[in-house]
């Protein structure tokens, strides 16, 4: 009879990268969780990924290599010894006017946070081509709090940074390492 605990029967299962809320910091914060061999496509297990940004004061790199380390996935300290390497190639921040008052002064700013990533595995086989994620969000502005207006952008911008992070670990979740260059979809 199989265990519905998962540390049980190791050999059933493999790491597969899953995002899931943890439970210390509500659905803030994402971590890896096992799931069935039999469904997993991506990493083998005991993979080394090692993730990279053009840019190197990348705060999305930074929290995603975090995360991930303390989820337990190994992490190679250079790109000579990983398995796949995750390279952020751009993250932008973007603010742009949604509506207007009577005056013409914006009410209403839309916010867009967006990464620019690919994966590619030691032969330097490309599994993930310029791959984007974006998540976008909406401010309602207003002249006479500026300060708490600027305050609320703030945390929407933190909040969208760990939700784009989050859609990076899904579609490394989903990545099928095994599938040829025709198969793959970029």
């Amino acid at each position: 009879m199989r265990s519905a605990h998962p540390t049980k029967h190791k050999k059933h299962y493999e790491k597969n990268i899953q995002p899931h809320p943890a439970p210390a910091r509500g659905n803030h914060y994402r971590q890896l969780r096992l799931a069935p061999a039999r469904r997993a496509k991506n990493f083998p297990p005991g993979s080394q990924l090692y993730i990279s940004a053009e840019d190197p004061r990348s705060d999305i790199a930074q929290e995603l290599t975090r995360l991930l380390q303390n989820a337990g996935l190994p992490m190679a300290e250079s790109p000579l010894e990983a398995d796949y390497a995750l390279t952020i190639h751009k993250e932008t921040e973007r603010k742009r006017t949604v509506s207007v008052d009577a005056r013409g002064r914006a009410s209403e700013y839309e916010l867009i946070t967006s990464a620019l990533y690919s994966v590619r595995d030691s032969s330097g086989r490309t599994l993930l081509n310029n791959a984007e994620a974006d998540v976008y969000r909406t401010l309602e502005w207003d002249e006479n709090e500026v300060v708490s207006k600027g305050e609320e952008e703030l945390l929407l911008r933190e909040e969208m940074r760990r939700e784009l992070i989050g859609r990076i670990i899904d579609r490394l979740r989903r990545i099928d390492v095994s599938a040829t260059a025709e198969d793959r979809s970029y």
